[in-house]
């Protein structure tokens, strides 16, 4: 049997980590099965198996992977960028994404996989441990604008996160669950509100 290289074998886990987001964005986690997984691609037990040892772990790996989409969107921000223009971005990005079926698919994910880890105490920990990373990407670009004097100075930085964190996933529910679209006007008066906790002597026409 030829020996299969790095570059394939990153492309096939590539591949069962898509087909099996997909299943569990449209039939949730506990309806999916592996059988399902298997019949979407047209590989057998064995050649997954190769890949990933449980369903479980193609559900974590699934969730990392969104994770590092985002944070390489923030590793991405310019440095001359203020840091009010790095919310912007940050929110903007997450929230526009909703528009399109796939990242919308994407937010069916997010809550599933909430579902799941609250059903299962072994794998809170690991969802506490993917909040804890977005809250870092989030809490150093507010750091930074109170450090450099544009954000304001009393800010509580820990529920300023959690707050983003939270509604920006409670909008990607209501969009991507409950079929309630959001707008580019509900983008800009969300981003608007944030901003006016955070930046010293914001005005809504500077959005």
């Amino acid at each position: 049997m030829p020996k299969i290289s790095e570059k394939e074998k990153d492309l096939r886990k590539e591949k069962i980590i898509q087909h099996a987001f997909d299943l569990f964005a449209e039939k949730g986690y506990t309806e999916t099965t592996m059988d399902d997984i298997v019949q979407s691609l047209g590989m057998s037990k064995g050649g997954i198996y190769n890949y990933f040892k449980s369903k479980e772990e193609m559900f974590l790996a699934i969730a990392e992977s969104r994770f590092n989409k985002r944070h390489k969107v923030v590793s991405e921000f310019n440095g001359e960028l203020y840091n009010k223009e790095k919310i912007i971005k940050y929110i903007t990005w997450t929230l526009t994404g909703l528009f399109d079926d796939k990242t919308s698919k994407g937010a069916r994910f997010t809550f599933e996989f909430w579902s799941v880890l609250s059903r299962n105490p072994e794998m809170r920990e690991k969802s506490l441990n993917r909040y804890k990373l977005f809250y870092k990407d989030l809490s150093l670009i507010i750091k930074m604008g109170i450090d450099e004097g544009e954000f304001y100075e009393d800010t509580d930085i820990e529920s300023i996160c959690y707050i983003i964190l939270a509604t920006m996933d409670g909008i990607g529910f209501v969009s991507s669950v409950m079929s309630v679209s959001v707008t580019e006007k509900v983008i800009e008066n969300y981003l608007d509100m944030v901003l006016r906790k955070l930046v010293k002597g914001y005005k809504n026409d500077t959005l």
